[in-house]
């Protein structure tokens, strides 16, 4: 189990990300749909460049897309820590495993802190879902 020092580490760590990720949001949210960016999106006619901006808009939106999932997993991962439950495998403990035999390893929390599940369930979730 992590100790409490640990645990508000990854508490800052987790706020220090959404608040980057929220910022990179909206900062290309409205690039995208003020021309900000430079770009002269509303007045191209040719259709090469219409369609260019077309693609820009869509990929645009698609990290919009992941980047609000990845705000939803962090908000769930602060939950797990006010709820006494951070670092352990989500897929473990419904699996019946308890304590250490449900715990995420301190180097993918490290590295993804708002992870869900150990490695081995992740692998398992995933070949499940695209496999």
């Amino acid at each position: 189990m992590l100790k409490s020092e640990e645990l508000e580490q990854f508490r800052v760590a987790l706020i220090m990300l959404q608040s980057r990720i929220k910022g990179d949001v909206e900062q290309l949210e409205q690039d995208t749909f003020s021309g900000t960016d430079g770009g002269d999106h509303g007045s191209s006619n040719h259709m090469a460049e219409m369609g260019s901006d077309a693609w820009e808009v869509d990929f645009s939106m698609r990290i919009v897309g992941n980047d609000q999932e990845v705000l939803s997993e962090i908000s769930a991962a602060l939950n797990r820590i006010e709820t006494g439950v951070f670092g352990l495998c989500e897929m473990c403990v419904e699996g019946g495993l308890t304590g250490r035999k449900a715990t995420i390893a301190k180097s993918r929390l490290k590295t993804i802190p708002y992870a869900r599940n150990c490695i081995e369930c992740e692998r398992t979730r995933e070949q499940e879902n695209y496999g």
